[in-house]
């Protein structure tokens, strides 16, 4: 693919890189005017959905999206605008050789550091490491719920109902019942 054929994600950032507030509409028509090309209004919200959400996209911590009552209007922050225009299509990629990540991005920009999240900042794991759920520390089961013949009736009919829809499953379980009172 030569260089010069632009990607709608970068038509869009291109038209944000103005430095104006627009709108999903504004774009599409932006982006029209100044390539010709014809490009559907729900492709440029469906790009935005994904360029402005900083959990899909690295650029999203530098897209202001803000809801009006008109719709959203996205633009880019003003410190964003020191990146090049390849910087900031490369914080739309989550993979490629050499490209500039929201990492570089902060180390040459310091300027950028309030918009990242600081868990992004941090050179800890991006996930906290998963639990194991605490075991009681006694042999019975401290602080275990209390279950009615009743309510254990209806919690295993539920049970057997959500396999039924699910079209059966083989399962194995372990059930361990202590009962008060019994004996001597």
């Amino acid at each position: 693919m030569s260089k010069d054929k632009k990607t709608n994600s970068e038509l869009i950032i291109d038209t944000l890189r103005s430095g104006k507030a627009l709108r999903s509409p504004d774009i599409t028509s932006m982006v029209a005017q100044n390539t010709g090309k014809d490009i559907k209004i729900q492709d440029v919200a469906s790009i935005l959905a994904k360029l402005s959400n900083s959990k899909k996209c690295d650029l999203g911590y530098l897209i202001k999206k803000q809801k009006t009552e008109r719709g959203y209007v996205y633009s880019l922050v003003k410190e964003a605008f020191n990146l090049t225009p390849e910087q900031t299509y490369d914080l739309t990629r989550k993979t490629g050789k050499n490209r500039f990540t929201i990492e570089e991005a902060l180390r040459k920009y310091p300027s950028l550091k309030k918009y990242v999240k600081s868990s992004r900042t941090k050179s800890a794991p991006k996930q906290p490491e998963p639990r194991a759920p605490k075991r009681p520390t006694n042999g019975a089961a401290a602080g275990a719920k209390e279950i009615t013949g009743e309510s254990l009736t209806d919690l295993l009919g539920e049970l057997v109902k959500d396999i039924t829809d699910q079209g059966g499953l083989n399962i194995n379980v372990n059930l361990t019942v202590n009962f008060k009172g019994l004996g001597s």
